[in-house]
Order: structure tokens, then C-alpha cells, then sequence
């Protein structure tokens, strides 16, 4: 980069390469989620390990997004403090499910690329 770089014209490859914006768009996900959350079926008896709450097969659960994108024992950085610096190389989650602002798996939203892409 030179001190001219701010007047090339943006290209796929030139939004790509900006990390930090990556990891803007990603905390305002994680901070301010688009989805409450999202509900799973149970394919096995469960117990809530706190609460003792028997879950059966076949029960719905309803799984709060925001609880998890807050929750401290998720993240090694204050989750109340909007930080983007958290998903800089070695600031991720402790847990795998704790950022899905789109959801996972085969239910995952199909236009999660696209709506990256508007946000830059």
C-alpha cells in the first residue's frame, strides 16, 4: 500500500483483503445479532445440567443467539464491550456455537455470502 492506495477503486479482491472490516462486520453480528434464535428438535433424552430440567426426544428447544454472543463464558474478551479486535487472528471463541449470527448447518441462511457482501 502506498499513500495514493485510498484512491484505487475497490474491487472483490481489494474487499476481501480488508480484515479489519471483516472483523467490524462481525462483532456488530455478534454484538447486535439479526436473529433472536433458533429452535432445534432433541434426537436424544437430555438433563440440563444447572437446572436438572428432563428434556425428551423429540422435544423443541429454543436456542436465544444473543444469550450465546453474550455469554462470558463464550469469549475471551468482554462480551459487553463491542471489540472487533476479538475476531482478529487469536481472538475467537471459546466455543464453536458461540458466534452464528446465520445459523449453522443445513438450515443455515442461504444468503449469509450475499448479506456479507452488502455490508461491505
Amino acid at each position: 500500500m502506498d499513500g495514493n492506495d485510498y484512491k484505487r477503486p475497490l474491487s472483490l479482491d481489494r474487499l476481501d483483503s480488508l480484515v479489519y472490516l471483516d472483523a467490524v462486520i462481525n462483532e456488530v453480528l455478534r454484538f447486535t445479532p439479526i436473529s433472536d434464535g433458533t429452535f432445534r428438535t432433541l434426537t436424544v433424552d437430555d438433563r440440563l445440567p444447572e437446572s436438572g430440567v428432563q428434556l425428551y426426544k423429540g422435544d423443541q428447544v429454543y436456542i436465544s443467539i444473543h444469550n450465546l454472543a453474550h455469554d462470558p463464558q463464550n469469549w475471551s474478551i468482554n462480551p459487553e464491550v463491542f471489540d472487533p479486535e476479538r475476531f482478529l487472528e487469536g481472538g475467537k471463541s471459546l466455543h464453536p456455537y458461540a458466534f452464528v449470527p446465520f445459523g449453522t448447518g443445513h438450515r443455515q441462511c442461504i444468503g449469509q455470502d450475499l448479506a456479507r457482501f452488502e455490508f461491505k
